[in-house]
């Protein structure tokens, strides 16, 4: 017969290497794992830089295009050789009323004069940069002593002031304006689509329009004059990716 303190302690040595044993296997399992973690990470790092190298070519010819793309979709580009001013003027009535033939004498300027009450007004001029130049010059040497003459150079030219020879619009509160937009059927398909929210939700304005055919689009708006203003020239620049091929505009007070 065997003593039971030998059965006992066989026993016990069993059960110490069974949880050896456990713990053994337990502490590989974790190692096993950021190994297979450390490889994968190893070839995605391989990949990429396989990938990154395989690119530059195609990286390379992208940054050397001269097109105009935002957010994947090709910008209309902007017009060459325009420039265009603000040239915001406060004077004696008699120097306001003798600005249209100051302004239209300048050859290579177009654009329109806002007479926007209180004695003040606004020139808007588009065109080549030495003939705008020469018109800021002009009416700086018609201000004295008690007028004021503030030019602001833009960078966004409209081109929609080709012919017109700042006529002098008589802004009051409240106006109207008569627009006619001209383009391609796409143009005026887009320029449809953003008509609401440009008039009505964001400026206020009352709008009317009309599709007169695929090429003409003609738009009766009322509200405030400033707003509106700022409608008009929104037309003239038209949406992100489009520009009506011409715009003209006849206002009127209400």
């Amino acid at each position: 017969k065997v003593p039971i303190f030998i059965v006992a302690t066989t026993m016990l040595a069993l059960a110490m290497l069974l949880t050896s044993a456990a713990a053994a296997g337990a502490l590989m399992l974790p190692l096993a794992n950021t190994h297979a973690r450390l490889q994968a990470s190893s070839m995605c790092r391989a990949h990429a830089s396989t990938t990154h190298t395989a690119m530059w070519p195609s990286q390379l010819r992208l940054e050397s295009r001269t097109d105009i793309q935002m957010a994947g979709f090709e910008q209309k580009a902007p017009i060459a050789g325009l420039e265009r001013v603000s040239i915001k003027v406060s004077a004696e009535q008699e120097a306001l009323e003798s600005l249209t033939a100051s302004c239209a004498a300048i050859n290579g300027a177009e654009g329109i004069i806002y007479a926007i009450g209180g004695q003040r007004a606004e020139i808007i001029a588009e065109g080549p940069r030495a003939p705008l130049e020469e018109l800021v010059r002009v009416i700086q040497e018609m201000s004295d002593a008690a007028s004021t003459c503030d030019v602001c150079w833009q960078t966004t030219p409209t081109g929609a002031y080709e012919g017109q020879r700042f006529k002098m619009v008589t802004l009051k509160p409240k106006m109207r304006a008569q627009i006619k937009l001209e383009g391609d059927n796409q143009t005026l398909d887009y320029y449809t689509r953003h008509l609401q929210l440009e008039a009505v939700f964001n400026r206020g304005l009352k709008l009317s329009s009309k599709r007169e055919s695929a090429e003409l689009l003609t738009l009766a708006v009322e509200g405030n004059s400033p707003r509106l203003k700022s409608f008009v020239r929104w037309c003239q620049r038209g949406p992100p990716l489009q520009r009506a091929q011409r715009v003209s505009v006849e206002w009127s007070s209400l």
